[in-house]
Parts: C-alpha cells; structure tokens; sequence
C-alpha cells in the first residue's frame, strides 16, 4: 500500500475506524510529495482531513521535519515567523506592522533576529513585507544571504519563496480548495535557521497550545518558545488581552497567564515610521513593548528580566528617535 493511500484511509474511515497520522507518516507522506511518489490531489485530500479532523502535534512536527531537511542551523537568536499579516481596518492604522518596530529595536540592542513569512497575494490584509523599508529591514534572497545580513545588521527578513518555494505552491491551494489546511500551521514553526529561541503568533483558540507542543517535539530539548494569540493572529503580542500563552521550554511545556498590559504606564511615542495616526501612537507603543517583552522572555525565560529590559529598550529608542525629528 502507498504512503498515500496508507494516510487516506487512516485519515478518512469513519468515526470510530479513523486516527490521525504519526509523526513519521506525516513525514513521509510529505516527502513522498517532493519525490513525486504522492500526487496533489493525494496530499491535498489528506490536508483537508486533517485539518478537519483536527491536525495534531505529531503531525506537524512530521511536515515540519520534511521540510527541515537540506537546512543547515544559522548563527542568530530568534526565530521570528510572519505569516497572518494584520487586518485592514477603515480610516484607522491598527493595521501597521508595529511588530517589525519592535524586532529592529531588539536588533538595534544586539540581538540576531531572522523573521520569515509569505505575504499572500489574495488576502485583504496588511503584511510585514510592505513595511521593511520603512523600517529598515533588508530582505534577503536566500537562507545563506539572511545569515550574512543578520551578522551586518542583526536582523533580516526572508521571504518564504526565497528558502521553500514548495510551501507556496501548497500555501496557494487554499485558494483552490476553498479552506485553510495545516500548511497554515507548519510555516509559523518552520524556523528554517534552526535558532534557539522562538515565537508563534496565532489565532484561533487551541492553536497556542498546538504550536508549544509541537516545538517540544521538533526541538525536543534545545531552547524556549513562545506562543501566543497574537493581533489578527500575527505574531504581534496583544497588549489589550490578557490570556493564557503556552511556552515549551527545553522540552517542557506548560500554559502561564499572562495579565493584559495596555492599562500600565507606558511613554508614548511622538511619532513612528510606518505612518501611524496620532491618536493610535499610544496603543503602538503599548503593542511594541508588550511585543519586546514577549520576545525577551523566549530569549531569557524570566518575565520580569524581559519587562525590565523592554522598558529600557523602548525608552532608548524614543532618545534616539526624538533626536531625529
């Protein structure tokens, strides 16, 4: 029996027949696809049924896993996926990518950042890729180009065409199909550069937890993850929520609440480079330090040490950006 016809069936018997696919059949069934031994319609009937029934952790540690191979780790720090993009809204700029702010004052404060992500022709939304120039983000041509721009400048972004081009064809059946399928899932716990230290944006209930116990076994023990739903499911910490993130932490994994922060004292800035309205400079600069914590809490583990560090970082930058104007 193919791999194919092997996880159909798992994937697609009736309620009490079916299950979902190990770790190692995800994997060879997606490698079966790069091989040509799997046929489009084949892996696009088992995405659906999988999405359907629920993808799971092994799952998309085993897509995961068939991508990775033929990477080699890069020096940097953190893992940064991009792929949601912000929503639109009218006469507002709550759509910027104030993210993309907060990451550039991380690599300003000497930390390796490699963001990543596929800004999806068809969606109404505003991407990460729009803005780099504007924040002054080089976006590289290869996984290789990254790494050199990231040890220049301390952060680079690389477009998912760029390392996977394989991912965008199958990123591009969603159009096709009519629905989403785990592909959505795997690109944000891609890390191609193999880094440390990581977070993962998402947003629909559940998919935190999903993204925390999938690095626990992608990773298995190197390293610290955060996920989080973030603004429109980007990953861009939300500073008006309080929730429940999850963080898998050199193997383990655990949920931690984590109180909403728009109610604290925050300087604001007096202006931003991607254009933002005066009367929303104060929600981006709560977003950009809640952002800032987030990341120095995958880097460091401690929360206080990440809101310590946040706050010096941010009043740094309105120095520096004040000297400027």
């Amino acid at each position: 029996m193919s791999i194919a016809i092997q996880c159909i069936k798992a994937l697609g018997k009736g309620e009490r027949g079916r299950r979902p696919l190990t770790e190692q059949e995800s994997f060879d069934l997606l490698r079966g696809w790069f091989d040509g031994q799997v046929a489009d319609d084949q892996l696009a009937m088992a995405l659906v049924l999988m999405r359907v029934n629920n993808e799971t952790p092994e799952e998309i540690a085993g897509f995961v896993r068939a991508f990775h191979e033929g990477f080699e780790p890069i020096k940097a720090d953190l893992d940064w996926p991009l792929y949601a993009g912000k929503r639109v809204h009218e006469n507002k700029t709550t759509d910027r990518a104030w993210h993309l702010v907060a990451a550039k004052i991380l690599a300003d404060n000497g930390h390796k950042i490699l963001l990543h992500g596929h800004a999806q022709r068809h969606l109404t939304k505003n991407h990460a890729e729009q803005s780099l120039e504007a924040v002054g983000i080089v976006k590289a041509e290869s996984l290789e180009h990254a790494e050199k721009v990231i040890q220049s400048e301390g952060i680079a972004y690389l477009p998912l065409e760029a390392f996977q081009p394989k991912i965008v064809t199958l990123l591009s059946w969603n159009a096709r199909y009519g629905v989403r399928t785990p592909i959505n899932t795997v690109v944000r716990a891609l890390n191609p550069g193999q880094l440390p230290y990581g977070l993962r944006g998402s947003f629909h209930p559940g998919f935190q937890e999903l993204h925390a116990k999938v690095e626990q076994k992608v990773c298995a023990e190197s390293g610290r993850v955060l996920s989080f739903k973030g603004t429109s499911g980007e990953t861009e910490f939300n500073p008006k929520v309080s929730q429940t993130v999850w963080v898998c932490d050199h193997g383990k994994v655990e949920p931690v609440y984590w109180e909403e922060s728009a109610s604290q004292s925050v300087k604001v800035a007096e202006n931003c480079v991607l254009g933002t309205a005066p009367a929303e400079l104060e929600l981006m600069s709560h977003s950009v330090v809640a952002t800032l914590v987030s990341a120095l809490f995958a880097i460091h583990g401690d929360k206080e040490k990440a809101q310590k560090l946040a706050n010096e970082y941010w009043d740094q930058y309105l120095a520096k950006t004040a000297l400027v104007s």
